[in-house]
């Protein structure tokens, strides 16, 4: 790990998102209401692209004031592309813990990136921000974002009966963690492999 770029990945970069550049595509991004929900923790609904410069100035004015959220634009490589939307919210210094809020452009992004992205933001979590523990919350429907984080370490470690509405239909919400430890040895056993 000495000598790895926390930002440049084989496949990524993390920049800072640029809320004149990047309005229109997460204007686009906010018709998915789970991550309009998540971008401004508010009910989610569709944000026009004036609204959402406006609301990511806003939001990133108020995490440089507060100290309480890191917000990445992760590209493709060598583009200006996003190809997702990275968060460490909730932080709690005192207690090294913070939210964890992953969102990719598409689910092709998802399959292509995803890997390489969780592990870059564990390694910056873990590593720069000396957190002792990331934790998310994911719906029940998001199959595939769930088998990325169990494969990168997470525990489920609670449920909420029907607690997410997607599509129709109630999904449970799900509670997944990862402690510092956990990935320390986990990143040992992947050497050793």
């Amino acid at each position: 790990m000495i000598g790895k770029s926390l930002f440049i990945g084989d496949l990524t970069e993390w920049t800072a998102i640029n809320p004149e550049k990047d309005a229109v595509e997460l204007s686009n991004w906010t018709s998915n209401l789970k991550f309009s929900s998540e971008l401004f923790d508010k009910p989610g609904r569709p944000y026009a692209v004036h609204e959402i410069k406006k609301k990511v100035k806003e939001q990133l004015k108020e995490a440089d004031e507060k100290k309480n959220e890191f917000v990445f634009a992760v590209r493709k490589k060598g583009t200006s592309e996003m190809v997702a939307l990275l968060k460490f919210s909730w932080l709690q210094f005192s207690q090294q813990s913070a939210r964890f809020f992953l969102d990719f452009a598409s689910d092709e992004a998802l399959s292509h990136y995803g890997s390489e992205v969780v592990s870059m933001a564990l390694r910056y979590g873990f590593m720069e921000m000396s957190l002792h523990r990331i934790w998310l919350m994911l719906s029940g429907h998001q199959a595939k974002l769930i088998d990325l984080y169990e494969s990168a370490g997470f525990l489920r470690e609670n449920q909420l009966r029907e607690a997410s509405f997607h599509d129709g239909r109630f999904y449970d919400s799900l509670g997944y963690s990862l402690l510092k430890s956990e990935w320390k040895k986990k990143q040992q056993e992947e050497v050793a492999a």
